[in-house]
């Protein structure tokens, strides 16, 4: 299961739009455009597709998918919307970043690593600015958080990997699809839920007919915490939609176990994640903290991030 410190997840969330694009370089993300979009397109064939129903399938189909490099005004590597005439925007720096912060994740967890410097990561690009680096562009994950070159040789990192990555990417693009075409039944606009919440709730329910643990949705969750996207872009997390979102979980914990080989070991991750997220929720509220860590990511260098043992683990 994967392991994920949220000690550190308050955040200032006050602090001015940077501007990301230095992470990879635009040249660089067009360079690996066909591959990126053929990653995407994967996640979409094997654990988005399957689990539509016929209506949805159709639907989903029509969808028009748009892959800039970055978004403009202040690039960030969790932009993606959807926009008034039907398309999904999915930028190549967002497919990128999370596929090496999915890299990143699962070689400290195979390690037996603490992802606290993960945290640490997201904090130092909130707080610091290019011209603080090397080359006067913001480390990548990958370089940043010193995982090997060879970590993808190890099945274990690439297995649990390829499970955030499919898990992040499924949920920012049926969230997305959900703002497009889902119909709220009668029960759901009696209670006038808000519109995140319900595209929460539609993504997640197509989730859980696949039989696998969302990993990935905390990741997302820590990173758009950290980085907060332009509000005009993208759609804002709140102390209210988070616990829409581990309520939801705790409610169905049977139906995302349902399929699994363990459904004992199924349920208690699903209960640990809804915990986590209850816990960053109540992070969001906690301004002493959230200044706490700011101080931090100001602090904090490369040399910071080298991979720490766990206790009780060598």
């Amino acid at each position: 299961m994967l392991r994920i410190v949220l000690l550190a997840l308050a955040f200032s969330l006050s602090g001015l739009a940077s501007d990301w694009s230095s992470l990879y370089g635009t040249a660089n993300l067009e360079s690996q455009r066909v591959r990126l979009r053929q990653d995407l397109n994967t996640v979409i064939a094997q654990e988005i597709q399957p689990f539509l129903t016929l209506e949805q399938a159709r639907a989903f189909s029509e969808i028009e998918l748009d892959f800039p490099a970055t978004v403009a005004p202040d690039p960030n590597p969790l932009d993606f919307f959807s926009t008034s005439n039907g398309h999904i925007v999915v930028p190549l720096l967002t497919i990128a970043f999370v596929e090496d912060m999915a890299k990143a994740y699962a070689w400290l967890w195979a390690n037996h690593c603490s992802s606290q410097t993960v945290d640490e990561y997201l904090g130092m690009l909130r707080e610091r600015h290019p011209g603080d680096f090397p080359d006067q562009h913001y480390p990548a994950p990958l370089v940043a958080l010193h995982i090997p070159d060879n970590a993808m040789q190890d099945p274990a990192v690439a297995k649990m990997a390829l499970r955030v990555r499919g898990t992040t990417l499924s949920f920012i693009l049926l969230h997305q699809f959900g703002h497009l075409h889902y119909v709220p039944s009668a029960q759901e606009a009696a209670f006038r839920r808000d519109p995140e919440e319900k595209a929460d709730a539609f993504a997640l329910g197509v989730m859980k007919k696949n039989s696998e643990t969302p990993a990935g949705l905390l990741m997302l969750i820590h990173g758009m915490i950290y980085l907060p996207p332009s509000a005009s872009k993208n759609h804002p997390l709140s102390v209210d939609r988070l616990k829409a979102i581990a309520d939801y979980l705790d409610l169905r914990v049977r139906e995302f176990a349902e399929g699994r080989p363990d459904r004992r070991l199924a349920a208690i991750a699903i209960q640990s994640l809804a915990e986590h997220i209850r816990q960053a929720a109540r992070f969001l509220s906690d301004n002493t903290g959230q200044e706490l860590w700011a101080e931090q990511g100001r602090k904090t260098t490369i040399a910071d991030l080298a991979p720490r043992q766990l206790p009780n683990t060598r």
